[in-house]
């Protein structure tokens, strides 16, 4: 009886578990998706919203694209790179606004592939000199980043006065200077720093301050002046002590804020003159240094016969001589240079052979003479050939230098 109750419990269990497993199979629980409930449900309501590309904002675009490049791969790679950017100054400079603008330039970022570049970064002058903001404000201009395309800019970067002169507060100073800037676009300016004699001027403290000077700066502005530096002569000119050291003087730089000064420098007279010894000596003196300073002196050498006569050997060494150095320092004499006959006057072959003549440099230090050439008569008489073939007769040279 006890076995026969117990199969009929069993049987019925049997049915139940059958009967919930239909109804759980065919009523597909537990829930899934939208209607699930319990934990699942709320977590649902944590879940974060999904970002979408217009969430997704890109700031400084060019200077991202440039890190996705090979070339900043090369870059971030190589030793020599990483120490540069260990460097305070250069992380600092990073931060600049204008330096990181500068990197978005493809004229920059090929310089930075160029070995001269990357080694002149591993200089302490160049990367103190990204500490300073003219030299960072000179990177946010169109003709500074060209520059940096030029193969005489990038190996000037190279040579050691070069990157010392960028120590140097005038040196920086003048990058700040749009003049300065916009010469660095002229094709004879860049290829003047390829020169030797110019980088080793640039290590010249005069040459220095003189670009710390506002007319020196302003010259850089002139078509004559940058032609000028692309001339063999005038560089060579830079590589010698007296000239940088005229660069220093006041009058001298003043001079070069003139018009007729700069287009003289625009010469072949005068730049070849540049090269001749006794000139740059005579740049060494005070009076002649201060006769540029003078209004008539500076028109005089916008005169195409007075520019001729630079050209004559006679000329030059008449220069070279202190007598003659010291009348420029005279006021008559000065004003005389001012006067259409006197400079025709030094278009004359004798007129210049009588200037090479012992006797004519020690008349030109006479008060008397001097005086003389001050008076209208005596400057008209200049233009007669009559009066200029006299000139070059000992005979009257000699009356003269003993009156």
């Amino acid at each position: 009886m006890t076995t026969k109750k117990t199969g009929v419990l069993v049987g019925i269990a049997a049915i139940a578990v059958i009967g919930v497993a239909a109804v759980l199979y065919f009523s597909q629980w537990p829930p899934s998706g939208e209607d699930a409930t319990g934990a699942i449900g709320a977590a649902e309501r944590y879940r974060a919203e999904q970002i979408t590309a217009e969430d997704v904002q890109i700031e400084q675009v060019d200077l991202q694209a440039f890190m996705q490049t090979d070339e900043f791969d090369r870059l971030v790679n190589d030793p020599e790179t990483r120490k540069i950017l260990s460097s305070d100054a250069m992380r600092e400079a990073l931060g600049n606004d204008a330096v990181r603008e500068a990197l978005g330039n493809d004229a920059v970022r090929e310089a930075l592939g160029n070995d001269a570049i990357r080694e002149a970064l591993g200089n302490d002058a160049i990367r103190e000199a990204l500490g300073n903001d003219a030299v960072r404000e000179a990177l946010g201009a169109d003709a500074m980043r060209e520059a940096l395309g030029n193969d005489a800019m990038r190996e000037a970067l190279g040579n050691d006065a070069v990157r010392e002169a960028l120590g140097n507060d005038a040196m920086r100073e003048a990058l700040g200077n749009d003049a300065v800037r916009e010469a660095l676009g002229n094709d004879a300016v860049r290829e003047a720093l390829g020169n030797d004699a110019i980088r080793e001027a640039l290590g010249n403290d005069a040459m220095r301050e003189a670009l710390g000077n506002d007319a020196v700066r302003e010259a850089l502005g002139n078509d004559a002046v940058r032609e000028a530096l692309g001339n063999d002569a005038a560089r060579e000119a830079l590589g010698n002590d007296a000239v940088r050291e005229a660069l220093g003087n006041d009058a001298v730089r003043e001079a070069l804020g003139n018009d007729a000064m700069r287009e003289a420098l625009g010469n072949d007279a005068i730049r070849e003159a540049l090269g001749n010894d006794a000139i740059r000596e005579a740049l060494g003196n005070d009076a002649m240094r201060e006769a540029l300073g003078n209004d008539a002196i500076r028109e005089a050498l916008g005169n195409d016969a007075v520019r001729e006569a630079l050209g004559s050997e006679a000329m030059r060494e008449a220069l070279g001589n202190d007598a003659v150095r010291e009348a420029l320092g005279n006021d008559a004499i000065r004003e005389a240079l001012g006067n259409d006959a006197i400079r025709e006057a030094l278009g004359n072959d004798a007129v210049r052979e009588a200037l090479g003549s012992e006797a004519m440099r020690e008349a030109l230090g006479n008060d008397a003479v001097r005086e003389a050439l001050g008076n209208d008569a005596v400057r008209s008489s200049l233009a007669q050939d009559a009066v200029r073939e006299a000139l070059a007769d000992g005979a009257l040279v000699r009356e003269m230098a003993n009156r």
